[in-house]
């Protein structure tokens, strides 16, 4: 009941906004794709049937009414606007994770969705002229591939540093997109971990060790998305790199 009380507040406060603002209190969306990534993570995209504004690097909560009605959970979108109002978003089905391993498991194309409005402020500043380093662990690489699809079509003088941390191979999900992209724009880097893989043959450890083994990095703005823990250990590193703690903007969501 705890948590039904609790949503109960969302839902309210979301018509409330709704009330105050042009905008509706949330938006129906159709699953245009659905693509399984590895064990427990996929790759949706969802097209809202109206127009849904935000930022590269923002994030919305999202609801299944034909799976579980008002369970609302949080994602970040992976994809800068697109002209065409799709939007993607990777999901890890957690273990007690009701709506996640729906997300995961039986949402289907052609099925429906809800999504509220966007927030967050994990956003791109394209007045900085600092080099930049991304720090991802998971799922939470979802909006930093954001904010990446934005860089692409304005960036060409600052440097990209893309750290993706993973338990094993498998679950590097979107390596090969991102190495691709590190071809075709030579401005960004891409140094993949893993934490628990034997056969491994590249960075091990956790994004804040790797991170630690490369540098100096006093000058450059940071972006931090991953589990809390994830979260927590990295934004430790950069304090102890001494990294000021205005050039670094991170997301912390339980279900990265």
């Amino acid at each position: 009941q705890a948590w039904r009380d609790a949503y109960d507040v969302i839902a309210r406060k979301m018509l409330a906004g709704a009330e105050a603002d042009c905008n509706p209190a949330w938006w129906h969306a159709e699953v245009i794709a659905h693509e399984r990534r590895a064990r427990d993570i996929a790759v949706l995209t969802l097209k809202p049937l109206q127009q849904l504004e935000y930022r590269a690097g923002q994030y919305v909560s999202i609801e299944s009414p034909a799976h579980h009605p008002r369970v609302w959970r949080t994602y970040s979108v992976a994809n800068a606007p697109r002209a065409n109002g799709t939007m993607d978003f990777h999901v890890r089905a957690l273990g007690a994770g009701w709506l996640s391993g729906a997300l995961v498991r039986r949402v289907k194309p052609g099925d429906m969705v809800r999504l509220a409005a966007p927030m967050g402020s994990m956003v791109l500043d394209r007045r900085s002229t600092r080099d930049i380093v991304f720090l991802a662990g998971g799922t939470g690489l979802a909006p930093i591939r954001a904010l990446l699809d934005e860089l692409t079509s304005f960036n060409r003088t600052r440097w990209v540093h893309l750290f993706f941390g993973a338990r094993d191979r498998q679950d590097l999900y979107d390596l090969a997109h991102l190495q691709n992209l590190a071809t075709s724009y030579p401005w960004l880097s891409v140094v993949p971990i893993c934490s628990n893989d034997q056969g491994w043959g590249g960075e091990e450890g956790t994004v804040a060790e790797a991170l630690s083994r490369f540098g100096p990095w006093r000058e450059h703005d940071f972006f931090v998305s991953g589990s809390p823990a994830m979260v927590r250990s990295t934004l430790r590193a950069l304090g102890q790199l001494q990294v000021p703690h205005t050039r670094i903007r991170y997301d912390a969501f339980s279900d990265h």
